[in-house]
């Protein structure tokens, strides 16, 4: 069925010419290009996928909705996702989910209003020995609450560009000498001695 192209599913097509050719076989690659490119599908390009490809709506909406990897939504800059599964609960992910959703003021599978955070939990990540975890880029092992407060934080301080929260944050981070601390300054001084 063909729909009434508005100039953003033109647009959407004419970034999808040259790309993929326009056969069914082209949908998944053609949707993570899109995915890729705006962070997101839009309405829009699903459409332009679905005619350009001569493939259904309700199949580029089918294969879009049964991958986690998809999102419908605009989703933040920082996705922060925790683990959920058997260790990481026993572990504690429940009150780090609770945290997270206070500290972003938003739930589970929602998106801060300043677009700088997508919050969300899965199933399980397969990280069982470091339960819990938590995800951002990377994996988060045997996190507490304030371990993923100090990710937040840091986060933010680095989003704003604001020079005085970094100082504030590296200051603070030098002031705490932290696991290994002194040994560590300790070793820094036997090697200035042994060099004298």
């Amino acid at each position: 069925m063909k729909t009434a192209d508005t100039p953003q599913v033109e647009g959407w097509k004419k970034r999808l010419v040259g790309r993929f050719d326009s056969r069914p076989e082209s949908l998944i690659p053609a949707l993570q290009y899109i995915q890729e490119s705006a962070g997101y599908l839009p309405r829009e390009a699903m459409t332009a996928v679905a005619e350009y490809l001569r493939v259904p709506h309700s199949k580029v909406f089918g294969v879009a909705s049964f991958y986690s990897l998809f999102h419908m939504k605009p989703r933040g800059r920082h996705q922060i996702t925790v683990c959920r599964g058997t260790a990481c609960h026993v572990r504690g992910s429940a009150r780090l989910l609770t945290d997270l959703e206070k500290m972003l003021g938003i739930q589970s599978g929602g998106t801060t209003a300043d677009m700088l955070f997508s919050l969300e939990s899965v199933a399980c990540f397969g990280s069982c020995a470091l339960a819990p975890v938590v995800v951002k880029d990377k994996v988060y092992g045997r996190q507490t609450s304030a371990s993923v407060k100090n990710l937040v934080e840091t986060i933010r301080a680095s989003s704003t560009g604001g020079a005085a929260a970094k100082a504030r944050s590296q200051g603070e981070r030098r002031s705490r000498p932290g696991k290994g601390g002194k040994k560590a300054a300790s070793y820094r001084r036997a090697l200035t001695a042994a060099r004298t």
